[in-house]
């Protein structure tokens, strides 16, 4: 490395470690503002890239309220996605859950048009079909689509913003149109932001897609069993322990598999957690993990009337 490149990687590294210390707004506010200017150059953004900066500016979003640095902290993310390698990374760091929660409630039009050219950005610049697809799902998930009439509704004065409504609206509809109840599934777990969406109850869900939880060696087993091992969100994990359950109740092998990565344990350590809800789906979990006789356990379930039982929510 040179020392021009040593200085480079030296300058981006104290940025993004003052991005980290949580510093006060107006301190973070001068810290942004030069990655701002910083990223604009595309040399610039690998570098950064490369040392966890869209990582650490995806936490820094979630740590603020404030509309301003809310803007700036998106205007960094949105030259990053000029590049297309980081653009292609961009689901896996985050960024679009990070920045479809600010859209959903900003009223603030500059936040909003930033947000959306990030998302226009992303797409425009991925070529990988399955990446691209995963991106639109994404936005889906975080109800930009929603959103998205919200905004055509108002009549922003803005052709810019009027371009990207347009485009972000044909995107989106094109990845939903064909949209299978797995794929919404796969998209909500990769995400990790799981909730009490129609299909983690449905049987026939379960009955016709519980092989694919078996593909990409056990991908979304895994998955759930980490984020039962590292979420604090109750419902997060009362939905994990539930589909682990489920799982192990419709895949013949799913006890096997669950307990070969250690996702028994997981569940068994739910059972002393705070939340009773959680308790109570890391309780039937465990009893699925361990009954076979599926049909009289749900028939006890429903008809056992000496315990208290949580209302599942």
């Amino acid at each position: 490395m040179t020392e021009t490149s040593q200085d480079l990687h030296n300058h981006l590294n104290a940025l993004k470690q003052q991005v980290q210390s949580n510093q006060a707004n107006d301190s973070m506010n001068t810290t942004v503002r030069a990655l701002q200017t910083m990223l604009r150059h595309d040399n610039f953004r690998h570098e950064f890239a490369q040392q966890g900066g869209v990582e650490t500016l995806v936490a820094a979003l979630g740590k603020t309220t404030n509309f301003q640095l809310q803007y700036q902290i998106a205007f960094a993310l949105w030259c990053l996605t000029f590049n297309g390698e980081i653009s292609r990374k961009a689901t896996a760091a985050g960024v679009i859950p990070a920045l479809g929660d600010i859209l959903s409630e900003s009223t603030k039009e500059k936040v909003i048009r930033i947000i959306l050219a990030t998302f226009a950005n992303i797409l425009n610049k991925v070529d990988e079909r399955e990446i691209k697809r995963e991106a639109a799902l994404q936005m889906v998930q975080c109800k930009t689509l929603k959103t998205l009439e919200l905004i055509d509704a108002k009549k922003y004065d803005d052709p810019d913003l009027e371009e990207d409504v347009k485009f972000l609206s044909e995107e989106l509809t094109l990845s939903v149109h064909d949209l299978s109840s797995y794929d919404e599934y796969y998209t909500e777990v990769r995400s990790g932001r799981l909730q009490w969406s129609p299909v983690h109850k449905s049987e026939k869900f379960w009955r016709e897609n519980v092989q694919k939880f078996n593909e990409k060696q056990f991908e979304v087993v895994k998955i759930l069993i980490k984020l039962l091992e590292s979420s604090h969100d109750p419902i997060i994990l009362c939905v994990a322990a539930h589909d682990i359950g489920e799982y192990a109740r419709h895949y013949p092998r799913g006890k096997t598999v669950v307990e070969q990565y250690q996702g028994k344990a997981a569940v068994m350590r739910l059972l002393s957690a705070e939340d009773p809800n959680v308790r109570y789906h890391a309780l039937l979990a465990v009893q699925k993990l361990m009954v076979h006789n599926w049909e009289y356990l749900g028939k006890t379930l429903d008809t056992d009337s000496n315990g208290e039982q949580v209302a599942a929510k």
